[in-house]
């Protein structure tokens, strides 16, 4: 089926998933109600002021459409989870870039019974820009995760985790971008200090291989609180310290040494009455950027969020961050200076629903982001409409 044949079937089902909305029931439920299965279409129509994320500045008006599948099984000791949906994306001007993402994930989960968690799978294509290469590029990630935890005691319980993922580039905007796989392993170890909050300790390996012979292996131990923080502020919190080792990198004949820092993670709510909340997240990692480059990267924002009615509500939020590029990959080029980008964020919406049947979100998002790279240097502004309906 070409292109342009895919797009005018799946707006053609989404015009009839509108136009049955009233008059036909979208949602099965088999087996007395053990099976389900749910269909969500959505349309979004915007205005973006800088589509690949660069001082270049290329702006356009887009357009998209989404159709997905989710099926939902719940009996037995096992609980099944799967969607496939599709995501078409046009733009006006820059016609290029114009992409239809397929996404398609399972979960299996267990959540009685001593021991419980869930394993995953997913694939997804992205488009997307790509603020550290400063291009717009086209990617289908695969990722595969498990998670367990178990009980020891009345106050001990112990976790554990393994996961797999890899981003495989398709289009890279004419930027050398290469490709990323992810091993990572976790063990924590949880103690209930009250009924409100518990203590964890946990340590995590990650190795990160790239397509050009090289990889990074991360140590981290962290620990933290999760449940209410203080007073009425829930969420979770950990701090701790990684050490990066790189391999198969060679600058002027020598390899890179290890890089050590602290790492942080978390998210906590303030809920001050009942229409009104705040949501703070804050994050400190190594990551490897799609030029191969480890950057040390620090965000934070907070997000308000607030209930006017049943049907209608608001939001904004702000963020900030900081991510300075190391070792030989992070220099600009024909310099011995290491690259640094610093951007700020500020985002508002209103959003207006009757039940899941409709919802319609107006959305504004302003980004800028600073850098000793000029090309990295650049402001970008979204305003979007978009309506989904789930049935």
């Amino acid at each position: 089926m070409s292109f342009s044949a895919t797009s005018r079937t799946l707006s053609a089902l989404l015009v009839f998933l509108g136009l049955s909305a009233g008059s036909a029931r979208a949602l099965v439920t088999l087996n007395d109600g053990t099976d389900k299965i749910f269909v969500t279409g959505n349309f979004a129509m915007g205005v973006d002021s800088n589509i690949a994320a660069s001082a270049q500045n290329v702006s356009d008006t887009t357009y998209s459409a989404g159709l997905s599948l989710d099926y939902q099984r719940r009996a037995g000791l096992i609980g099944f989870t799967a969607n496939a949906g599709y995501n078409l994306t046009n733009y006006f001007k820059n016609t290029t870039y114009n992409s239809l993402n397929p996404s398609y994930s399972i979960e299996l989960d267990k959540n009685t019974g001593r021991a419980t968690g869930a394993l995953t799978l997913s694939a997804v294509q992205s488009s997307q820009a790509d603020a550290a290469a400063n291009v717009r590029d086209v990617s289908w990630s695969y990722n595969i995760g498990l998670n367990v935890r178990y009980p020891v005691i009345e106050r001990y319980s112990v976790t554990a985790s393994l996961g797999y993922g890899l981003i495989d580039y398709t289009q890279t905007g004419g930027q050398p971008l290469v490709n990323l796989s992810n091993y990572t392993a976790n063990l924590g170890l949880f103690y209930i200090l009250n009924e409100q909050r518990d203590l964890f300790f946990s340590y995590r390996f990650r190795f990160e291989p790239s397509s050009k012979s090289t990889s990074d292996t991360d140590n981290a131990l962290m620990f933290g609180v999760s449940g209410k923080i203080y007073g009425e502020i829930n969420g979770s919190l950990s701090v701790g310290y990684q050490v990066r080792s790189p391999h198969g990198f060679l600058y002027n004949g020598q390899t890179l040494g290890n890089e050590g820092s602290m790492t942080a993670s978390g998210s906590l709510t303030w809920t001050a009455n009942k229409k009104l909340s705040f949501t703070g997240s804050i994050s400190k990692d190594f990551t490897t950027t799609s030029l191969d480059a480890t950057t040390d990267t620090t965000a934070v924002s907070l997000d308000a969020a607030y209930a006017m009615n049943a049907r209608l509500s608001a939001g904004t939020g702000i963020g900030a961050g900081t991510s300075l590029f190391l070792g030989p990959l992070g220099q600009i080029p024909n310099t011995n200076t290491q690259r640094r980008d610093y951007y700020f964020s500020w985002n508002a919406n209103v959003s207006y629903s009757m039940g899941e049947h409709l919802h319609a979100t107006l959305a504004y998002g302003f980004f800028k982001n600073w850098s000793n790279l000029g090309l990295a240097t650049f402001i970008r502004n979204n305003f979007s409409l978009s309506l989904s309906s789930r049935w």
